[in-house]
């Protein structure tokens, strides 16, 4: 059975690499050039880059396909298409959750929230991205009061400039966003309202609700085009694992590819934890032991930690990590841990999922002037704790 991915999401990659780790082959589908630039290189995973319409991907699709649509929740009109061209295969929606805040105005779509900003002579942050911008050409003066965030592709700033917004209003920036620099843009921009779209965590919706709460500002959201039905990351992989015959854990694919043992310098170097529970400790007790600075988010301290920032992870603590562990009790929060630092290069360990983790952490062996990690190919850590006890007595001068 051939299968397919329309991606545009963090999902959808973390899919790609879930199915790459497993020795499953896909071919994926992306919108842009920048949509595969941000895609690394994956064992079976064949990108193909260019917008199809409604007819090309009925003749790309086919028969017998099951096809997963892991596209953008906003991006309507690729999802219809999508679901008219699966005639004669399985779609599955991939979908991002919702995410609930209070104290915002929303709005039905992009039409209502140039109107809104039409009827209130403010300056507005505007974080939709480019594709509808020129819906708020429609705003009174809004070269004037509006200042468009976009991604920093030229042809997106030339767009931009086309439709009339001042080359001094333009933001070409490529996210994730934190808070403190959601808010310092509200504030250097003079900007009462951010408008912006409910992305998600992973799309960086809490950071700027966040930020229009700090400053004062409203937030003005655009609510979803429809209320889909879906499946969550977890529930697509679930389910491909048992339709292909995948192993789960520690896959036939990661088994076949056996890990490199890189040994780096951590002395410090900034290390994240999230979560304070005691796999969580273990982490940061060797990790403190190799000089790291380890920094430890989390809502909790249940393993009585001597120093944690008392709050949920935030896109923020990524930033200067050198390396990341993501070791909640939350799997939503550890998926997009991994998938943040799989978009900006910081190698992480997912406690409660081998296959989103871009390095292992190993059992540590030290004696004599030594260091030895232990990790394994096949899932067996009984096995690991058993050869790392007889291997730290050989270290040590001790006996089998």
């Amino acid at each position: 059975m051939r299968l397919l991915i329309f991606s545009g999401t963090s999902e959808g990659h973390m899919l790609c690499r879930f199915l790459s780790e497993r020795g499953a082959q896909a071919d994926v589908y992306v919108a842009t050039g920048y949509g595969a630039a941000v895609m690394e290189p994956l064992p079976g995973i064949t990108v193909h880059t260019g917008r199809l319409s409604a007819a090309e991907l009925g003749q790309e699709i086919g028969e017998g396909a099951l096809v997963i649509d892991a596209t953008h929740p906003y991006a309507r009109e690729i999802s219809e298409n999508l679901r008219m061209a699966c005639q004669g295969s399985e779609y599955l929606r991939l979908l991002r959750p919702c995410t609930a805040e209070a104290d915002v105005i929303r709005v039905p779509d992009t039409q209502a929230a140039a109107a809104w900003l039409d009827q209130h002579p403010v300056r507005a942050l505007l974080t939709t991205g480019s594709k509808e911008l020129s819906v708020f050409t429609a705003v009174c003066g809004y070269r004037d009061r509006l200042f468009p965030r976009v991604l920093p592709s030229p042809a997106v700033v030339e767009a931009c400039m086309t439709l009339g917004f001042p080359g001094s209003h333009i933001i070409a920036m490529q996210g994730p966003f934190t808070r403190e620099l959601n808010a310092a843009l509200l504030r250097q921009l003079g900007a009462q309202v951010l408008v912006t779209k409910d992305t998600g965590t992973a799309g960086g919706f809490a950071e700027k609700i966040a930020a229009a709460r700090e400053t004062g500002a409203t937030a003005l959201v655009i609510s979803r085009p429809v209320e889909e039905g879906g499946l969550s990351l977890e529930a697509v992989q679930r389910l491909l694992e048992e339709r292909l015959g995948l192993k789960s854990g520690q896959a036939a694919g990661q088994a076949s590819a056996p890990r490199f043992p890189l040994f780096i310098a951590l002395a410090g170097r900034e290390v994240l934890v999230a979560g304070a529970g005691m796999v969580a400790a273990r982490r940061v007790e060797t990790l403190r032991r190799f000089g790291a600075r380890v920094r430890v988010v989390a809502p909790e301290n249940r393993a009585g930690l001597d120093t944690v920032t008392m709050r949920r992870f935030r896109p923020a603590d990524l930033e200067g990590a050198a390396l990341a562990v993501a070791a909640t009790d939350d799997r939503e929060v550890n998926r997009s841990i991994a998938g943040l630092c799989s978009a900006q290069g910081i190698p992480v360990s997912v406690a409660d999922c081998a296959g989103e983790s871009t390095f292992f952490f190993p059992a540590v062996c030290e004696g004599g002037g030594l260091i030895a990690g232990l990790v394994s190919t096949n899932g067996d850590h009984k096995r690991v704790r058993e050869m790392a006890v007889r291997i730290r007595g050989l270290l040590t001068g001790g006996t089998e």
